[in-house]
C-alpha cells in the first residue's frame, strides 16, 4: 500500500467516478483502475460497489475510508512539520488562483507585502476565469482573484479589490481613419470598425457582448485572440481594434497603440473570491480579510497572527 494509492482512492470518492478522478489526478483511467485493483488485492477486499453512473463504497470500502482519510491527513501534517524544521520556513501556506493579470493590477506587489507581513507562503496558480473557478469549486485552491461581474453570490463570497473601465484601443495608423477631434468613442464609431476580441470563454468577451447588445450594435468581429498580449500585438499590427479594461493596455510595451474612453461607459471589478460554506485554513482566511480590509500594511489581524 502506498500513499499515492490512498490519494487515488480518496479522489474517486471526491469526484464520484473513476473518469473524473483520473482527469483530476493526471493519470489515465486504466492506470487508476490498476492501482485500485492492486490495493484491493493487497487488502483482500473490494473497495467499491461499481455501477454505470457512479461509485459507492462496499462495506470493506467504508471501513478502509476511515483509515485512509486519517493516514492522508497524517501524511500531510508530517510534510508540514518537516518543512517547518528548516530555517526561515514560512508560517503556513495558501493556494491562490489568479487571472493572468498579476502585473496589470499590482496583484504581485500586494501579495509580496502580505507575505512579508505574515511570513505566509502564497502559491499561485494562473489561468482564465473558467479554469480558476473550477479549481476553486473543486477545492484545489483556497482563494481566487477574479472578475466579479458574473460571479454568483449563491455559491461564492467575494470582496472587490479594484475597479477598472474599458477603453477603445487602436494603432496610431488606424487612428487616422477616425474623426480628427476625437475625445471619446461613440456607438457610431464602434459600428464602423473591425474588432479583435478575447476568447469567448472570457468575462471580457461577455462584458463586451452585453455592452454591444445594450447599445444595439452588431459588431464586426474579425479575429479572436486567446490572450490579451496576443490581442494587443494584433491591434498594433493593424489587424483590427479592441475594447479592453484600461489597466490591461500597456502603451509602454506597445508604443504604436493609442486608447480612448467610451462615451457610454463600461466598467468591471476585480476581487478576492472564496467558496461559501467552506471552512478555510487560518492562513487563507487571513489573506481574504487582508484584501477585504483594504490591504493595510499595519493590519491588526496579521499582527495578531504573528504574535500567536
Amino acid at each position: 500500500m502506498t500513499i499515492t494509492q490512498i490519494k487515488y482512492f480518496l479522489a474517486i470518492l471526491e469526484y464520484n467516478n473513476f473518469s473524473n478522478a483520473a482527469e483530476e489526478m493526471y493519470i489515465s483511467q486504466s492506470s487508476l483502475s490498476k492501482q485500485i485493483k492492486s490495493l484491493e488485492n493487497e487488502l483482500g477486499i473490494t473497495l467499491f460497489a461499481r455501477s454505470s453512473s457512479k461509485v459507492s463504497l462496499s462495506p470493506g470500502g467504508k471501513l478502509f475510508y476511515k483509515y485512509a482519510k486519517a493516514m492522508n491527513e497524517s501524511y500531510e501534517n508530517l510534510k508540514k512539520e518537516i518543512s517547518a524544521l528548516h530555517e526561515d520556513a514560512p508560517a503556513g501556506d495558501i493556494s491562490l488562483g489568479v487571472l493572468p493579470l498579476i502585473t496589470d493590477y499590482n496583484i504581485l506587489k500586494t501579495l509580496t507585502t502580505f507575505q512579508k507581513l505574515s511570513n505566509i507562503q502564497v502559491n499561485i496558480a494562473e489561468g482564465d476565469q473558467k479554469v480558476i473557478l473550477h479549481l476553486l469549486s473543486s477545492k484545489k485552491i483556497d482563494l481566487a482573484i477574479l472578475r466579479l461581474d458574473y460571479i454568483s453570490g449563491k455559491c461564492y463570497e467575494f470582496h472587490p479589490i479594484c475597479y477598472d473601465h474599458f477603453v477603445f484601443v487602436c494603432s496610431k495608423r488606424q487612428r487616422r481613419a477616425l474623426p480628427e477631434n476625437l475625445q471619446a468613442i461613440s456607438p457610431a464609431v464602434l459600428s464602423g470598425v473591425s474588432f479583435i476580441m478575447l476568447n469567448q470563454e472570457s468575462d471580457i468577451y461577455k462584458l463586451c457582448a452585453d455592452y454591444f447588445t445594450r447599445l444595439g450594435i452588431a459588431p464586426h468581429i474579425r479575429f479572436i485572440a486567446g490572450r490579451h498580449l496576443y490581442l494587443l500585438n494584433m491591434v498594433a499590427d493593424d489587424l483590427g481594434v479592441t475594447l479592453l479594461p484600461h489597466n490591461m493596455v500597456d502603451t509602454s510595451s506597445f508604443p504604436d497603440l493609442v486608447f480612448y474612453p467610451l462615451e457610454e461607459p463600461l466598467d468591471t471589478a476585480l476581487g478576492i473570491v472564496r467558496m461559501k460554506q467552506r471552512v478555510l485554513p487560518l492562513e487563507a482566511d487571513l489573506l481574504y480579510n487582508y484584501y477585504a480590509d483594504g490591504c493595510l500594511e499595519d493590519s491588526h489581524s496579521i499582527s495578531q497572527y504573528n504574535e500567536s
